[in-house]
């Protein structure tokens, strides 16, 4: 095995496999030596949802799409058509089976199963140390977590998306395929936010995922209480869970480019690549690829990528409500659906909207609180 690369990707997730992916597609790296350093040979069990257009370009990764959305939350429940996108399913082990075939089948790529021990950064490319081997790259991205920044910064608040789902089957038909539940608060608070997403893939098939945005993760065993008991509550007892899967995306703002260099750059979740008020990713991530190989193809150095914009401090501001506030989310979320257009809620998640519409969905929300947030973090960023 060659010991220098053009490329290095730590770490073979969501966010390495897009950008290869869109590598794929461009002539100009093809030839080019890269190194896959991955420690886990067998790929996560996860689910990524997004919103998108009718003529998606991931359009045949979809494990499932609907054009009707619901929301929920106590004496409240909102149907949404979707007139010109659909709210779209990829489960995570059928992606990866197409796109890494695709990777591999297309670029000189090799793929190393250790874990990285050490990234040192030399003064024209970048060290990578494993337990048995050591490699040097032009570029190198990183998408392996690294929360000691947090533990630096104890003025850093941080809350944590974490989540557990069960796939179920049920004898009976129970679901209506066509519509997914993005949000259900009408389950007990505990003074946190937390709701369930139902997504059906069929009359007697469907995700349920219990999801918190909170300051600590729960016992796996209390995810599961919470599961079954949403599920007796809902008329669900005849069923079989086909599988599940787990996770924990953190909440933040923080400044994850203060950690690039010219020639490395921290990608995915850490990299900031999740949208920090909600943890949607995938969106993200495909947004954030496509921005930075354009940039390559004009810049060599990665600190200059990954300007803020208007919407780090809504996020800023968001988080910091949902921070000392946490009880108040189901109400936020509420108010947030029930006085505004669904497109428009989506374009203003997605990074996309106008100021005229900012400002629209930012009166949606209690104007004291948030401008005492709003002054209290302008002041201290």
């Amino acid at each position: 095995m060659k010991k220098e690369y053009d490329f290095i990707f730590c770490g073979y997730g969501l966010s390495s496999s897009v950008i290869l992916f869109k590598m794929s597609k461009i002539n100009y790296y093809l030839n080019k030596k890269i190194l896959i350093i991955e420690n886990r040979k067998e790929d996560v069990n996860k689910t990524w949802c997004f919103w998108d257009s009718n003529d998606s370009k991931w359009n045949r990764f979809l494990s499932k799409k609907w054009s009707e959305i619901n929301f929920k939350s106590l004496g409240i429940s909102l149907d949404f058509k979707l007139d010109n996108m659909t709210y779209n399913m990829i489960k995570s082990q059928d992606f990866f089976k197409i796109v890494k075939k695709d990777i591999e089948s297309n670029m000189n790529v090799e793929t190393l199963y250790e874990e990285v021990l050490s990234i040192d950064h030399e003064p024209k490319n970048v060290r990578i140390k494993t337990k048995n081997h050591s490699f040097t790259a032009s570029k190198v991205f990183n998408s392996i977590p690294n929360f000691s920044p947090y533990k630096k910064n104890s003025d850093l608040k941080m809350l944590l998306q974490h989540f557990k789902g069960w796939t179920i089957k049920t004898k009976n038909k129970y679901f209506d395929d066509k519509k997914a539940t993005i949000m259900d608060f009408t389950i007990d608070q505990k003074d946190e936010t937390r709701f369930f997403y139902v997504l059906p893939i069929s009359s007697n098939e469907a995700l349920i995922e219990y999801t918190l945005f909170s300051k600590k993760e729960l016992n796996d065993s209390e995810y599961d209480q919470q599961i079954s008991d949403y599920l007796r509550d809902n008329g669900i007892s005849d069923y079989k869970i086909t599988s599940n899967e787990k996770g924990v995306i953190p909440m933040t703002c923080f400044d994850y480019s203060k950690y690039n260099n010219k020639n490395l750059i921290n990608i995915g979740t850490s990299g900031g690549w999740t949208k920090p008020s909600t943890g949607y990713t995938f969106k993200f991530i495909d947004k954030k690829s496509t921005q930075l190989l354009t940039f390559m193809e004009i810049e060599n150095d990665f600190r200059k990528f990954n300007k803020k914009t208007r919407f780090w401090y809504y996020d800023r501001i968001f988080l910091d409500v949902l921070y000392y506030q946490n009880h108040l989310g189901s109400h936020l979320f509420e108010r947030l659906f029930l006085n505004n257009k669904i497109e428009k809620i989506f374009r203003f998640l997605d990074n996309e909207s106008s100021l005229i519409d900012d400002l629209r969905i930012t009166l949606s929300f209690p104007k004291f609180l948030f401008t005492k947030t709003f002054f209290k973090t302008l002041f201290k960023y």
